[in-house]
């Protein structure tokens, strides 16, 4: 039996993250979420639960504590994270945010829309392509 898939959604902002969980509840892609307010908490789930390391890890790059840059690099140091998918959903259209991001190995970057339509659609694109296309191996 496959397991369910998991995305950790790491998410600062309470009003954001009820548009994520309220688009990935309609995306149909059938994952359980968790999410992590700050980069704190992230890195305890990541690192030092002994839990399987999520399926995706939609990440966006103002996060409180540790910020979006730090947490990349750090999940790509770490033999138990180092391939899995890191996808920033951000608010940021910062062209060197992008380069940055892309340098550390994040897997893709996606700027979230104004338009609640758009940021909904463009969230079920992500989990569609991500969990039911993409296949990728952790390690």
């Amino acid at each position: 039996m496959l397991k369910r898939p998991n995305v950790l959604l790491i998410e600062g902002n309470e009003a954001e993250e009820k548009l994520a969980q309220q688009a990935i509840a309609n995306s149909q892609i059938g994952c359980d979420v968790r999410v992590a307010r700050d980069g704190v908490e992230a890195c305890r789930i990541l690192f030092e639960s002994d839990d399987p390391a999520p399926t995706l890890v939609l990440l966006e790059l103002d996060s409180p504590n540790i910020d979006g840059f730090d947490l990349i690099a750090k999940i790509r140091e770490q033999e138990k994270t180092k391939r899995l998918p890191v996808i920033v959903y951000s608010a940021s259209g910062n062209e060197a945010d992008v380069k940055r991001c892309l340098d550390l190995h994040a897997n893709s970057f996606v700027q979230k829309d104004d338009d609640p339509e758009c940021y909904e659609t463009r969230l079920k694109l992500l989990l569609y392509y991500w969990i039911a296309v993409n296949r990728n191996v952790n390690t």
